[in-house]
Parts: structure tokens; sequence; C-alpha cells
């Protein structure tokens, strides 16, 4: 087979910057086509609250005020499609019907080619939380000059709608925002050597304490001999300040007013910290490639890598989890690998304990198309629905008929016509309404093509496929 080539790309600056206005230009009109597109899409599903349930659909108003009701069971066949998750694609759609329905003005502009798309859906990132009237006014603002206008202009003309015609709404939110600090960690973001990122807004007396405290630390260890660099000093220290803390404990008035508690605290500040932290690792190698000095697995030619629990099922080497584990500070629960070979079942609905966890193991994340949620936060799913009424012919409560799926994908499942099988184990092939197939496994996701012929039908009540009506498992 042939391999194809890639295009000549242009001789001279003048002639490649030409090159680039013109891909840009058809990329600008793609994007409003693109648009077009999604606003259709959505009006093909405006949903009639009266008769939701009988017609399988379950309206939500996507846009701000005055906005259509839509089924939002259509999210997922559009979001597929485009290869995203459903909170993608459908903050894509809620912006298209947003300036569609709510800036009828800059909706204009952008279908005549006079505003960039992307600019537009900036715009109604904006005023989606606006009342009509205040929404009006940013459009009659900002729909001749999107183009450039900058995100703190455009934030003053929000500001100034929000004055105008939300008073009430601009005092609550003055109110709730008056405390700005927080101290966020993301458990989702971890690295492969252990790290995770955390931000904070301090008061600014607490700030600059604790930035004295890591700085000193910093400097402690260096001292101690500590060959880190000096980032590393200070996350060791700041991390260091923290199990320092858990393990004296906070002490209360009556502490400072007792001499025999002053002594006791400083007894157990100077000995040596006990195990404050509890740190859960699934462990995919055995203990020896954790105990071996050559951390290889004794030549047993083993991945040595692991996961932690309390961090997105993350990844770790094996070099930190050693480390770890000869840390008098921590506590590293090591657990063993489930032997995911093993076909699991039980009689009735629920699933036991080991069940739920093999499952929770082995799929990791929702396994409908592109979706990345935690499979710990979510529901185990009967792929062949269990019958409440006639147990022995519905679905048993097996691992081979059991998936992780969160709670929204659940409930597209059971009532949106979805349906799906497993292939083998961790290995899910779903099919969508309209017929079209996709490919789940650890690899990630995939359109595979059409379960029938362009032409054939939509799933129907005479149909297979038909969704679950049973409420969904927990």
């Amino acid at each position: 087979m042939k391999t194809p080539t890639a295009p000549a790309l242009p001789d001279t600056p003048a002639e490649l910057l030409r090159a680039v206005r013109e891909r840009k230009q058809a990329a600008d009109r793609n994007d409003v086509e693109m648009m077009r597109l999604g606003v259709h899409w959505a009006d093909l599903h405006l949903a009639d609250p009266e008769h939701a349930e009988a017609c399988f659909t379950s309206p939500k108003t996507f846009a701000g005020e005055g906005s259509p009701s839509i089924d939002e069971f259509c999210v997922p066949e559009f979001a597929t499609m485009l290869g995203r998750t459903c909170d993608s694609a459908g903050r894509f759609l809620t912006e298209c019907v947003e300036v569609a329905y709510r800036l009828p003005q800059l909706w204009g502009a952008v279908q005549a080619g006079l505003v960039a798309g992307w600019r537009a859906r900036v715009i109604a990132q904006t005023t989606l939380d606006l009342t009509l009237e205040a929404a009006t006014y940013v459009d009659e603002q900002t729909f001749w000059c999107a183009n450039r206008l900058t995100p703190s202009a455009l934030g003053r003309v929000v500001d100034e709608a929000r004055v105008r015609f939300m008073p009430e709404e601009v005092e609550k939110a003055l109110e709730k925002s008056a405390d700005k600090r927080n101290v966020t960690f993301d458990t989702q973001q971890v690295s492969f050597d252990g790290t995770m990122h955390l931000e904070a807004d301090l008061e600014i007396p607490g700030a600059l304490a604790l930035r004295e405290a890591v700085a000193s630390g910093a400097e402690h260890l260096a001292k101690l001999g500590s060959t880190d660099t000096v980032d590393g000093r200070r996350a060791t220290a700041l991390g260091d300040l923290a199990l320092r803390q858990l393990t004296i404990g906070f002490d209360t008035d009556e502490d400072h007013r007792d001499p025999s508690a002053v002594e006791e605290l400083a007894q157990r500040a100077s000995k040596p910290a006990a195990p404050v932290t509890q740190v859960v690792i699934y462990a995919h190698l055995s203990a020896d490639a954790i105990t071996s000095p050559l951390g290889n697995g004794s030549g047993t030619g083993e991945v040595l890598c692991a996961r932690v629990e309390q961090a997105g099922q993350r990844l770790l080497s094996v070099e930190q989890v050693r480390a770890w584990c000869g840390r008098p500070d921590a506590a590293v629960v090591v657990k063993p690998v489930i032997d995911l070979r093993e076909r699991l079942e039980t009689k009735g609905y629920m699933p036991t304990a080991r069940m739920r966890e093999y499952v929770i193991v082995r799929d990791g994340t929702c396994v409908f198309p592109w979706c990345g949620r935690n499979a710990r936060h979510g529901d185990i799913d009967h792929i062949v629905p269990y019958d409440h009424d006639h147990p022995d012919r519905g679905g048993p409560t097996s691992t081979d008929n059991l998936a992780a799926l969160c709670r929204r994908h659940h409930r597209l499942k059971t009532k949106g016509r979805w349906r799906y099988v497993m292939t083998e184990p961790g290995v899910f092939e779903w099919t969508s309404p309209l017929g079209w197939t996709y490919r789940c496994d650890h690899t990630g996701s995939r359109c595979t093509g059409r379960a029938w012929p362009e032409s054939g039908p939509a799933l129907g009540d005479d149909q297979p496929g038909m969704p679950d009506l049973h409420p969904p498992d927990q």
C-alpha cells in the first residue's frame, strides 16, 4: 500500500502567510457551520415536559431564561460523534443555544461571517445566568464589536448589565463572595512520580507566616545535607508542617495553663512521627518488587507500577512506593492484585463488596465512551438487566454482567435507549439509539461504525435494546 504524501509547503514567507490566512478563514467557516448544526440538533430535540416519560425524553433548559426545553438525552449521541465527553459537548450545545435564542443580533453577525464563532461562545458563557433583559443588553452592546472586544471590556459590559437589571442578585453575590479564602487539592491530576497539585488563597498574615515557615523548613533541610532543589525542599517542608501538626495535634486553652500538658506536648514533638497519613495503593506488582534492593521483581519481568486510591487511581513508580513504605509518618496499605480472570457471582440483585471492588478495579472509570469519571464514585450496572420479578429470566449478578457507570450514563442506559455488551473483561461495545457503535477499553474510546445501514430505523418499541425500566443499581 502506497503511503500518502503530504502536500508541498509554500516556498516563500508571503505565500505561507497567505496559506495560513486561507486555512484560518476555512476553519472559521467550519466553526460557524458546526454551531449551526449544533443549534439545529437542539431544535430537532425540543422536549415536551408533559409527555417526557412516555417519549423517553428528559427535558432540560440548556441555556438561560427564555431558551427552549431540550431533551438532554440528545447530548451523548452528539458527543460521541464528536469524540468528546458529554460535559464538553453539552457545554458547546449550551453556548450555541444561548447565542441563537438569547443573543439574536450576535447570532446574526456570526452567520454573516462578521463575528468568529468562538468569540460569540465566549460572550455566551458570560450571559448564561443573566435574565433575558440583561442578556439582551449585552447582545446590543457587543454584537457590533465582538471581534475586537477584550475580556476586560466584556466583563465591564456584563457587570453593567447585572447592576442595571439584576440589582438584587448583585447584592447576594457580593455577600457570598465576601470570603475569598480557599484551599483546593486536585486529586485528579496526579503525576507519575507521586505529586499532587494544590492551590490556596489565604489571609495575608497567614500567607506570609506560611511562606516564612516553608522557607525556614527548606533552609533546615539544606543544612541537614539535602541535595534536593530549592522547590523540592520547599515542597517537602510544607508537607512536613502538616505531618508534624497531625502528630502533635491541637492543644486547648487548658493545655496552656497546665505545665504538665505543655511538657507532654514537647515530649510528643521530640519523638519520631507516628503514622498519621494512610495511603491506599492497589499494587500491580508483588511484595518482592517493593522490598527487593534491585526493584525489578526478582527478574520476573513484572511491570513495576501501582495505583493510588486517593489520587484518582493514578500510577506511581515502584521507587515511589518503596520510599513511602519506608516512611514512619505514613501508613501505606498495599491492596493485593485482584485476579480479573476469576468470575464472581452471587444470588440476588446486589453485588457483594468483593464483586464491587473487582468491577471498580477492572474498569477504573465509567465505561461509557469518552467518560472518565472515577468508577468508585459511580454505580455498578447490570449490563443485561436484572429481572426483579423473575430473577432466573434476567441478567445474573456476576462480574461478567456488571460494569461501572457514572450516575448520568447509568440513567442514560436505563432510560435513554443506549445499549452495550462486554465482549471480554473490560472491553465494551456500545450502540447508540441512531445505530452508531463505539468500543471502550483500557486504551480509550473510538467509533467503530454502524450497527445497521444509514437508512435503517432508530430503535423502536419492537426492537431489542429498549431501556431497562428498573431503578439504577446502587
